[in-house]
């Protein structure tokens, strides 16, 4: 949705127990955790970690993600994320911590999802870095390669012909973008352009592409697949993440195709670009490049997914935000893994969860000069699982929003 200048006010309009009702409303009244077994240990620390990144960045980062567990700040999560996060993006523009290229070696941890010990892995990394890769994760490997052809398929045509294909709805969210978004981190547009499908009632009214054919069933059994992930990820994580809640509370929140539904699936394409070269930048170093394929960030949202493709990295998530003094190198590669998706933290399950999840900074950075020889693109598809409109994001410290209004002040700073 496009944002509408909207008054405010922290007024809390409804209670737990009204939200319960509101999202069963909206969703299968059997949703539940129950069948997402692999849930996490009682024992394990349930200690808030705070949300506020460090202001500098210092030495380099543990080599375990333990170690980084161990050295979370105890503070209480701030009332407002959504305006932390925005001033948290625009603080990197004058810096030259948004320019560091990754520390070599450090990758986020990988999650076998039959693994008995899943679950406990995903809580250390959603506490610590909030990016991890799945693996038998139980999505066809034939849904995903079917979405990616479509995609390329949609992106080949002329710019003008993708625009009468599906305009824009800035009000749904929904339909294609060329180069539109611009970060609070980077002041300038990503270089991209991008397909969105978001699954509420008529968002996709007169904006379905034509060609290719079988574009409307392939995206939509991709992100019906993506939207049971997501919600197995969330059951696994909410015991724990958010105690007070009842028991299936973040999965009944989430709806595809209802009239309050906000989940996204975005195809993306990065066309060919000239190569930024750290190694022969050096004064220029510290100003970085003009532009980004994708300045850094937080999501907005609950769980993201997103599915890359073998030769395409660029993906890279902050370092070990929350160890004290930081990480001066800090930007660690979340590369393309065969059989894997990368998963992240967003920001309103971090206030949901009081910020004892962590919704980190990523960024899409431009090609290395190896990488542009040949000339190619870096095609990839998120799915974003966001709350329905009307859904309450309430905790114990944060004041209520809904997960309308909150998405709402989110795009007033990137669009």
């Amino acid at each position: 949705t496009h944002p509408h200048k909207r008054q405010r006010t922290h007024t809390r309009t409804h209670t737990l127990k009204e939200a319960h009702q509101h999202t069963r409303a909206h969703a299968d009244s059997h949703v539940s955790c129950r069948p997402h077994a692999r849930l996490l240990s009682q024992d394990a620390s349930t200690s808030r970690r705070t949300q506020g990144r460090p202001s500098t960045i210092g030495p380099i980062a543990p080599d375990s993600w333990e170690a980084m567990a161990a050295a979370t700040l105890e503070t209480s999560a701030p009332k407002h994320a959504f305006d932390e996060a925005v001033a948290l993006e625009r603080s990197l523009r004058g810096t030259a911590i948004g320019y560091a290229p990754a520390t070599v070696g450090l990758k986020v941890p990988v999650i076998n999802l039959q693994d008995p010990s899943a679950a406990d892995e995903m809580w250390k990394a959603a506490t610590t870095v909030g990016f991890f890769t799945v693996t038998n994760h139980g999505i066809p490997q034939s849904a995903i390669d079917d979405t990616f052809a479509v995609s390329r398929e949609f992106f080949a045509l002329d710019k003008m012909d993708k625009y009468k294909a599906s305009p824009f709805a800035k009000n749904m969210n929904s339909g294609y973008e060329f180069m539109e978004q611009v970060r609070p981190s980077t002041g300038t547009a990503d270089q991209k352009e991008s397909m969105q499908i978001t699954a509420r009632t008529a968002a996709m009214d007169g904006r379905w592409p034509q060609s290719p054919a079988r574009f409307q069933s392939t995206s939509s059994n991709l992100m019906a697949a993506s939207h049971a992930l997501a919600t197995q990820i969330l059951c696994m994580l909410e015991r724990k993440a958010c105690p007070l809640l009842e028991e299936g509370t973040l999965a009944r929140a989430h709806t595809l195709w209802s009239d309050g539904g906000q989940c996204t699936l975005r195809m993306l394409h990065y066309p060919p670009t000239e190569p930024y070269d750290h190694a022969a930048a050096t004064d220029k170093a510290a100003k970085g490049p003009r532009v980004w394929r994708a300045g850094p960030h937080t999501d907005w949202t609950t769980i993201t997914l997103l599915f890359q493709r073998p030769g395409g990295a660029g993906l890279e998530c902050a370092s070990n935000p929350n160890a004290p003094g930081g990480v001066k190198d800090g930007w660690v590669a979340v590369d393309p893994m065969e059989g894997g998706i990368a998963i992240n933290i967003g920001d309103m399950l971090s206030r949901w969860s009081d910020g004892k999840l962590y919704s980190n900074l990523h960024r899409v950075r431009m090609p290395t000069p190896d990488e542009c020889k040949p000339p190619k693109s870096r095609y990839s598809i998120a799915f974003f699982m966001q709350a329905d409109k009307e859904a309450l994001i309430e905790s114990e410290t944060n004041e209520p929003i809904t997960a309308g209004d909150y998405i709402l002040h989110r795009i007033q700073s990137n669009y």
